[in-house]
């Protein structure tokens, strides 16, 4: 008997046509093509000084930085001076982030020389002077690195030209991983900032440069979701709904066009979790070996790679574990003549794909980590140490206005706000957080699925109660700082929650008018997921929908 296809032509037309048009919405305004390359190094014995050729009249002066920060360590100083050396202006500024424009406002003062000093180290990329009408000035004599690409020097500085939140660790590290350099990001493992850096490979240390590689992994998670989808239900509506859910979710969305790491190993748990569905649910009644085994190679590779982007891929481990012994014991029910024969083999086998093989993927992830910071084995050693000790003790007593702990994130109670600015009278802001239609009624779907696996031994049932609870249940005893978008590798799984809900309580119209509100709030909260630029008062006025909700500075 023909096996019959997963997907149909039908099945493809649709997943391409939604991977499509989220492709499209992604990809637009996800950041500057192009940033200020060429790079001059100021210490204390370099002070860099800006002839303008006579007395000018400046009002501000915006400054690119490369890779190291300001701070009180590496403080920029700039003074302006007459022609005979009169200081007229002088000012330090110790808060500045990497491959990010900053902006000293309200000089207002006529001047001739401007010179640039450090009491540390600064990468300076670019210096623009401007004048009382924000006009480009040029300079009779200046270090031609710092005023090489003046056409890059943006009206406004935002999101689009700079790094924003995280982007400051994760994409620096990027850089540093491209240009072989010691790293500054070592709390979380490489491989995530060896992704990122992919992306500045092909298209340069820019803004969409560190972050395509996420979007792309943003993208592909539609297509995994469906294929998902597709193989827990075989129905095409319900993997249609379910799709639209997930790709509309605010935190999918704002979560895979930030430069941060966890976009990949929410990628990797998807696929972890839908190759060992095909295991949980494979029919051992003719099974072989070979048959058993089929979906643990690819379910241990991408076990491997969640957890060489971030150590979160071994609490999906564990919930893998679960869901393996609940399917081995299973087997030995339904076929013990072969069990007792083959048991041996598919333990030793697990053991191997499992243990020796993401221990083979991690070792090998930190190979571009050893050339930039070199050690050898013994730096893959002392960075588990030091990862432990950060996580452990150095972070525990930290605080931040937008951290929340676990039991906030399902009800979506405290947004993390990661950007704001302003453009031509506009309001422009990121958050990240849940499209409350998804979030919220996957409450409703989780306890729903608990009961159907507690009363009706639901095996789908099960299989995501576990799934959902490995995410969400190790980081109740955590004591560190936590964020809701630690919460972002449950998203899927509550979707796929939402869909078994619908599809066993025949809740057919429930689920499509669930799906077009959940559409519809997408656009309407765009901007405040997005950094597209509205009137302040419209995100005030029709986004704030809960009091801890701040989307908006």
């Amino acid at each position: 008997m023909k096996k019959k296809k997963l997907l149909t032509t039908k099945d493809v037309i649709l997943m391409l046509v939604i991977t499509v048009i989220y492709s499209a919405i992604a990809f637009y305004n996800l950041g500057d093509r192009s940033a200020p390359q060429t790079i001059l190094t100021i210490t204390p014995r370099s002070t860099v000084t800006v002839d303008m050729g006579k007395m000018t009249k400046i009002s501000s002066i915006k400054a690119y930085l490369g890779a190291k920060e300001m701070n009180s360590d590496h403080a920029l100083t700039v003074v302006i001076t007459d022609d005979d050396n009169n200081e007229w202006y002088k000012r330090t500024i110790t808060d500045g982030s990497v491959f990010c424009w900053s902006e000293i406002k309200d000089i207002d003062v006529n001047g001739r020389y401007i010179s640039f000093g450090t009491n540390g180290t600064l990468y300076l990329s670019e210096i623009g002077v401007l004048d009382e009408n924000d006009e480009l000035l040029s300079p009779a004599s200046f270090p031609s690195q710092l005023f090489d690409e003046q056409s890059l020097i943006p009206d406004d500085i935002s999101y689009r030209n700079s790094t924003y939140f995280d982007e400051i660790y994760h994409a620096r590290t990027g850089y540093e991983f491209v240009h072989g350099l010691p790293l500054y990001e070592w709390t979380h493992p490489p491989l995530g900032k060896i992704f990122i850096s992919l992306g500045i490979k092909l298209f340069g240390m820019t803004p969409f440069g560190w972050r395509v590689t996420g979007t792309v992994f943003g993208i592909l998670m539609v297509p995994a979701i469906y294929i998902f989808l597709k193989k827990m239900f075989n129905e095409t509506f319900i993997a249609v709904c379910g799709t639209l859910l997930f790709t509309f979710d605010f935190m999918h969305f704002s979560q895979t066009r930030i430069a941060t790491i966890d976009v990949y190993v929410t990628f990797f748990i998807m696929l972890m979790y839908m190759f060992m569905y095909k295991y949980y649910t494979e029919d051992f009644s003719s099974a072989t070996l070979r048959k058993i085994i089929s979906s643990l190679i690819p379910c241990g590779l991408m076990t491997g790679l969640a957890i060489a982007c971030k150590w979160t891929g071994i609490y999906a481990a564990v919930g893998l574990a679960v869901i393996f012994l609940i399917t081995f014991a299973r087997l030995k029910k339904e076929n013990g003549a072969f069990f007792g024969k083959t048991a041996s083999k598919i333990i030793i086998f697990c053991i191997f794909m499992f243990g020796a093989v993401p221990i083979l993927i991690y070792a090998l992830s930190y190979v571009p980590f050893i050339n930039c910071s070199g050690g050898g084995f013994g730096a893959i050693i002392q960075n588990q140490i030091d990862m432990l000790t950060y996580h452990g003790k150095t972070v525990v007593n930290e605080t931040h206005s937008f951290s929340s702990p676990w039991y906030e994130w399902p009800i979506d109670f405290r947004p993390i706000w990661y950007y704001t600015g302003e453009r031509g009278g506009l309001s422009e802001n990121i958050s990240a957080f849940g499209n409350p239609a998804v979030w919220w009624t996957g409450i409703a779907a989780f306890v729903y699925c608990v009961y159907d696996a507690a009363k009706n031994k639901d095996k789908n049932a099960m299989f995501l109660v576990i799934a959902y609870l490995s995410q969400l249940v190790p980081w109740i005893p955590v004591t560190r700082i936590t964020f809701i978008y630690h919460y972002f590798p449950c998203v899927p799984f509550i979707v796929l929650m939402i869909c078994h809900s619908a599809y066993r309580l025949h809740l057919k119209k429930s689920l499509i008018i669930l799906t077009v509100t959940a559409v519809i709030l997408f656009a309407a909260f765009y901007p405040a997921i997005s950094g597209f630029p509205v009137p302040a008062e419209y995100v005030k006025t029709f986004l704030r929908w809960l009091p801890s909700w701040q989307l908006i500075g």
